[in-house]
């Protein structure tokens, strides 16, 4: 017996100055619910830049552009930039008809030098 993949998750590190969030998953209003408490304590840290990863996410619904605009205000208040590393269109799509997609820096690729899944620091994966 073992808790259910709950469908969604979180990997971060810290690379220079840094964090690094990579979403994994069906980010919904549970995914929100219980990755929000977590991504805030991650962006108290020390740091300059905020790069969310949107790579291995395979569906986003108001619950997640929730999250996503939460990251976005939470790096405003803390004087840190932000970037979103695109993902498959089919999510992308939701970004762009909300028009949230012109309210972010996008990327199409990871920046060099932080693209290294093998260096993660925390992985949430399920609900503690």
């Amino acid at each position: 017996m073992g808790t259910p993949d709950p469908g969604f998750g979180l990997h971060h590190r810290v690379v220079d100055e840094s964090i690094v969030l990579t979403f994994r998953g069906e980010l919904d209003a549970w995914a929100d619910l219980e990755l929000s408490p977590r991504v805030t304590q991650l962006l108290d840290q020390p740091g300059v830049g905020v790069v969310v990863d949107l790579r291995q996410v395979s569906f986003l619904d108001a619950g997640g552009l929730r999250l996503l605009v939460r990251i976005k205000g939470l790096a405003i208040e803390r004087r840190r930039s932000l970037c979103l590393v695109r993902s498959s269109p089919r999510v992308w799509r939701v970004l762009r008809i909300t028009r949230l997609d012109r309210s972010f820096t996008v990327l199409d690729s990871m920046p060099a030098g932080l693209d290294t899944p093998d260096d993660c620091e925390g992985d949430l994966n399920r609900p503690a």
